[in-house]
């Protein structure tokens, strides 16, 4: 089922909420209108962040558990201030390059490794990586606007070299470790 089977207008006003669907996929022709900034699309069967740049005025997405493993399709939608994409099966962090807006990202409950390609997201100030498979704390001195970092459920081995790794403006850290 995809969007485009919907028969009841579901696609205008500024929040589309089109949760527990069924939905395997966004049709390539799915559009919202131009005063939707918000998209739902949690609790569904989507594997594929496809043919979201028809969208390009959206402001907040959340996929929340679905069935993603790559986050690639956020890319061109560049006025994005929410991103929330947790409980999926994303192994690493992409596409965010051209997303200087984004103030919030959640990809807690995922297969992340590594914090990599967040530099350019100098708007970020909530970042929830918890419940991953994060081993260490990389650079985030460039994420200046960081205010809370969740990193709890995780494998954090070493909390020796945080300091120098994290913005000056931090008020909440937390790494908590997995329990086995």
């Amino acid at each position: 089922m995809g969007v485009s089977d919907l028969q009841f207008d579901t696609k205008d006003g500024p929040v589309v909420d089109l949760s527990a669907r069924g939905m395997q996929k966004l049709d390539p022709s799915f559009t919202c209108s131009e005063e939707t900034h918000t998209l739902i699309l949690d609790r569904n069967h989507i594997m594929k962040l496809d043919h979201l740049e028809r969208n390009p005025g959206l402001q907040q997405l959340s996929v929340a558990s679905n069935r993603l493993v790559r986050m690639m399709g956020v890319s061109r939608l560049t006025e994005l201030r929410v991103l929330n994409l947790p409980n999926n099966s994303i192994g690493y962090i992409e596409g965010l390059r051209d997303l200087p807006h984004l103030e919030w990202l959640n990809l807690s409950g995922n297969n992340i490794k590594v914090i990599e390609q967040l530099n350019n997201c100098v708007s970020l100030q909530h970042l929830d990586l918890s419940d991953n498979n994060i081993s260490t704390i990389g650079d985030l001195t460039k994420l200046v606007a960081l205010k809370t970092l969740l990193l709890h459920g995780n494998s954090i081995t070493t909390l020796r070299t945080v300091p120098a790794h994290l913005p000056a403006h931090l008020s909440i850290l937390s790494p908590g470790r997995k329990r086995d």
